[in-house]
C-alpha cells in the first residue's frame, strides 16, 4: 500500500479519535506508518507495536529494540486485534489510561496542535528506544502534510475558529447574525462579534444554526 493510501485510509479515524479522546490525528498516523510499515508489518493487526501484558488477546512477534547503544532483534508479545479501526481505538486509550504520558505533555502539546510537542513527548515519556523516535515521527509528518488532518480535527472538534479563505466571508456572517439579532431571532450580541472577530467555531456555528432553524420554525428554544 502507497503512504497516501495508507493515510487516506486510515485519516479519518485518527481525526475521530483526535476529537473524542485529544490524541493528535497527524501523530496517530504517523506513529502508525513508522510501527507498521505503513501496514505492511501490522501482525495481529497491530498498527502501533504496543505489547501484550499476559497471553490473551497476544502473540509473540520478532521486533528490534534499541538496548544499550545497539540495535537488538527480540521476541515478545503484542497486542492483537480484530481489525486496524480497533488498533487505532486502543491506541489512545493505551495513551490515556498510562499517566507517564500525560505527564510527559503529550495532551497538553496534542491541544495546542504542537506535533513537533507531540512527537518529542511520546519519546521522552518511552514510548519506544530508538533514540530518533521523534524526529522520524515529525519527518512523516512534514513529508505527508499531516498536520492537515489535525486542522480539520481541531475545526470539526470546535478546538479552533473555523477556517474561511477570505475576509469577506467572516463579514457576511457576521452581517447576516447581526442581522438575526437585531430581527430577535437570537439574542446574543457575542455571537455576530465572535464572526467579526474570525473567532466562531465549526462546533458553535451548527449549533446555532439548530437553534436559529428551531425558531424559525415556531419551536421554543
Amino acid at each position: 500500500m502507497k503512504p497516501q493510501e495508507f493515510f487516506s485510509l486510515l485519516g479519518p479515524a485518527a481525526a475521530a479519535e483526535q476529537i473524542e479522546h485529544g490524541v493528535l490525528a497527524s501523530i496517530t498516523l504517523a506513529q502508525a506508518a513508522l510501527e507498521s510499515g505503513y501496514g505492511a508489518y501490522a501482525e495481529g493487526n497491530n498498527l502501533f507495536g504496543i505489547k501484550a501484558k499476559g497471553s490473551a488477546n497476544s502473540a509473540n512477534q520478532t521486533t528490534r529494540e534499541y538496548i544499550n547503544g545497539e540495535w537488538r532483534q527480540i521476541v515478545d508479545r503484542f497486542r492483537v486485534y480484530g481489525s486496524w479501526a480497533e488498533s487505532i481505538r486502543d491506541h489512545s486509550e493505551f495513551l490515556l489510561k498510562n499517566p507517564t504520558y500525560t505527564r510527559a505533555g503529550v495532551f497538553t502539546r496534542s491541544r495546542a496542535l504542537d506535533y513537533k510537542g507531540t512527537a518529542r513527548a511520546l519519546q521522552s515519556a518511552g514510548y519506544a528506544t530508538d533514540p530518533g523516535y521523534a524526529n522520524k515521527l515529525i519527518s512523516i509528518i512534514e513529508k505527508y502534510k499531516l498536520q492537515e488532518w489535525d486542522l480539520q480535527a481541531a475545526e470539526e472538534g470546535g478546538w479552533i475558529p473555523m477556517r474561511l479563505q477570505h475576509e469577506w466571508q467572516w463579514k457576511q456572517l457576521g452581517d447576516a447574525l447581526q442581522g438575526l439579532l437585531d430581527q430577535g431571532v437570537i439574542t446574543d450580541p457575542s455571537w455576530p462579534k465572535k464572526a467579526y472577530g474570525k473567532q466562531l467555531t465549526l462546533t458553535e456555528l451548527t449549533w446555532l444554526n439548530a437553534v436559529i432553524l428551531a425558531r424559525q420554525s415556531g419551536v421554543k428554544v
